[in-house]
């Protein structure tokens, strides 16, 4: 594994602005970062140069960008949007998530992580949440297979939204929809987050995953309005997830999505913060390939 980290470890900003994500490349890779996450959900949901006419210009210089600097992006993170429901503005939405595939393409990622939905409107909310996640992906796996992008579908939570329940929160639930799909370009991106905020065995998690395992998101939480933070600074268990990373066969990449960690600080003390999240993250993975040899 290599350590990575999201385009969103330096994107909001104290006051509300965005940083242009160019100079986030050039700030992670000063601090030692070589592997990035692009977030284009991020360029997709605020006021960036992805959403207009010139986006695709705007992908390739960060390629120029990433390219000079010696970064290098495993993996995305698309946009997403309730499918389940017809709007008006789903056209639009879509063309944004298509957008985000064709950049992956151009960046050289092989895999963009994406959420599945769910159907609040029905009274059966897992079997209609299925049905139309196998539709949406089944299509959107074959638009991805011409750029050579696979999709990585997510386990989300819930608790931000209880008593309402989210589709694929559960193991069961994300791996029933994978199946389901069956295309060769369908993976799972883990969140050990999400995982540790539902309680569940990441471990056991990992065993029914599977070699469907392709990316992962890598962060912490005290509260539902206190998460992505860095590791070691809330209350999921460290010490057991270390041991499930160290139980399984990954090719994949450990990639930070704690876009919490420098929201709050100036811009002055980001680099410090920048350097100290590669130290901790070169630490655990010491310390998961340590507890991968015999004792």
């Amino acid at each position: 594994m290599r350590l990575s980290t999201s385009t969103c470890i330096y994107f909001n900003r104290p006051d509300g602005s965005k940083m242009d994500i160019r100079e986030t490349i050039r700030a992670c890779s000063k601090a030692g970062y070589r592997v990035m996450d692009m977030n284009f959900h991020d360029a997709a949901v605020f006021r960036t140069p992805f959403t207009g006419d010139g986006w695709k210009d705007w992908v390739y210089s960060l390629r120029e960008t990433a390219e000079e600097c010696g970064i290098v992006f495993s993996q995305s993170h698309s946009h997403f949007y309730n499918y389940t429901e017809e709007s008006d503005g789903n056209a639009e939405l879509e063309e944004l998530v298509r957008r985000g595939i064709e950049g992956s393409a151009i960046l050289g990622i092989p895999w963009t992580v994406i959420h599945a939905a769910t159907d609040f409107r029905s009274a059966f909310t897992v079997r209609s949440s299925k049905e139309k996640g196998i539709r949406y992906f089944s299509e959107l796996s074959e638009y991805a297979a011409r750029f050579g992008v696979g999709l990585a579908i997510e386990n989300l939570w819930e608790l931000n939204i209880s008593p309402q329940r989210r589709y694929t929160s559960s193991t069961e639930e994300l791996l029933d929809l994978v199946e389901a799909i069956d295309a060769p370009n369908i993976g799972i991106c883990w969140d050990v987050e999400h995982s540790s905020i539902m309680h569940q065995d990441l471990k056991e998690a990992f065993r029914l995953v599977g070699d469907r395992l392709r990316c992962t998101h890598i962060s912490d939480y005290v509260t539902i309005k206190h998460d992505h933070i860095l590791p070691y600074e809330g209350l999921s268990d460290w010490d057991s997830i270390l041991d499930a990373f160290a139980a399984i066969d990954y090719a994949g990449d450990f990639t930070y999505e704690v876009h919490r960690s420098t929201m709050t600080l100036p811009d002055e003390a980001v680099p410090a913060r920048l350097r100290y999240s590669v130290e901790l993250g070169e630490r655990m993975l010491e310390e998961i390939e340590r507890r991968r040899k015999p004792s």
